[in-house]
């Protein structure tokens, strides 16, 4: 399928192209989370009903990684992001519109759509340059999108506070227009195609899964992502009612995490060409463990108050920003051909994972555990993903 039928880009994308791209996906996760408690009353379900609205858009965006990774080694990263932004667009509309709490899920998890944007820019990336270089490039565009999630939830809260929570899915909407105009006009095709059949397909599959450097990697990015849900789907609660803090005031007691992001991102950026990439993830997992044990101490102890126990949460954000990038680099790099592949499908193990830890974070929390077990799931989060990345760290050489 040649780039011109899918209109009139023909260069590589910029590099601002794809951190909008994974901006809007990081957005898509964050913005809400503030209105979660009201949309619950809205809707007149529990707040672990609604939060399957985290759930469930994870677990079917691991369900469309495995797929739309391999459509788009077949059939090109552009065309699957036009697609895939135009059904977000639409799906951000029905969600704001509809007043049926099923319904709402339904868009809700269409809307899960918009994950390619983060996948497929991975893939950009490793499809533009060798693992040293990308991971470098990712560390820098993880960095510049770290504002999305650092001001999302913030601008989320105040848009529910004056305009209601229905407001923030008309901005998804509005959003998923402009990408896929940003899409139309910079994002040329980067990727060769050279996968033309589903039986080629599946045994580029077997070749990525026979790797244990491709699985040690996805670990990593797994258990890392799942921390971050985890404090997604907690965050709410414990904020919120918990520690009585308002939707506005929730949303920038969340963007902890965030700045901590932009961090450990920026410290990727810049000595991720010169330092072991596997050292590099073994020490921002040991920057993880930081804030999540040191916030448990302080409420085993009754020292806890919202400023401490969220504030701290800023190295589980540099831990992320310092490892994710050498992570995905890893896990690419098993087969740099099917780049997309090996993305889309570390991605949705990863996904899957945190969608797994998130819906269990809503089921379990309540006021009268919340402080403690949040913290807990936290500490465990980041305890598997430090685990893992020791192996990671020893096979990562062998194809970075």
């Amino acid at each position: 399928m040649s780039m011109t039928r899918w209109g009139a880009a023909q260069t590589p994308p910029k590099r601002a192209t794809l951190i909008v791209l994974t901006a809007v996906s990081v957005l898509t996760l964050n913005l809400f989370l503030p209105s979660l408690p009201s949309m619950a009353r809205e809707f007149g379900v529990s707040y672990g009903a609604i939060s399957l609205a985290i759930a469930g858009y994870l677990f079917l965006s691991a369900i469309l990684s495995l797929v739309l990774g391999p459509l788009a080694d077949r059939y090109g990263r552009r065309p699957i992001l036009l697609i895939s932004f135009t059904v977000f667009a639409l799906a951000s509309i029905g969600a704001a519109i509809t007043e049926n709490y099923t319904l709402f899920l339904v868009f809700r998890m269409c809307q899960a759509v918009c994950a390619t944007g983060s996948t497929l820019s991975r893939a950009i990336v490793r499809d533009m340059y060798p693992p040293g270089k990308g991971t470098s490039v990712l560390g820098y565009i993880a960095m510049a999108m770290a504002v999305a999630p650092m001001v999302g939830p913030l601008i989320g809260g105040l848009m529910e506070e004056t305009l209601g929570w229905r407001s923030v899915f008309w901005l998804f909407a509005v959003l998923g227009v402009l990408s896929v105009a940003l899409i139309w006009r910079d994002l040329g095709e980067t990727a060769a195609g050279t996968v033309k059949t589903m039986a080629e397909q599946v045994e580029g599959y077997k070749q990525v899964t026979r790797s244990a450097a491709f699985w040690t990697n996805t670990l990593v990015l797994g258990f890392s992502v799942s921390s971050f849900f985890v404090f997604l789907a907690g965050a709410p609660l414990v904020a919120g009612q918990l520690y009585e803090l308002s939707p506005s005031f929730v949303g920038f007691v969340m963007g902890a995490t965030a700045v901590g992001y932009f961090i450990g991102s920026f410290i990727t950026g810049r000595i991720a060409e010169r330092v072991p990439l596997g050292a590099l993830m073994i020490w921002g997992r040991w920057v993880g463990m930081i804030g999540p044990v040191t916030a448990l101490l302080l409420v085993i102890l009754g020292w806890d108050n919202a400023y401490w126990v969220f504030g701290l949460m800023i190295t589980l954000g540099a831990a992320n920003g310092i490892s994710l990038a050498a992570a995905n680099s890893g896990a690419m790099s098993v087969r740099p051909d099917l780049a997309g592949s090996a993305s889309g499908l570390s991605g949705a193990i990863a996904t899957a994972m945190g969608a797994l830890f998130s819906a269990f974070t809503g089921a379990v929390l309540t006021l009268q555990n919340g402080d403690w077990l949040f913290c807990l799931l936290l500490v465990m989060t980041c305890g598997g993903a430090l685990a893992a990345a020791y192996p990671a760290a020893k096979t990562f050489d062998d194809f970075a």
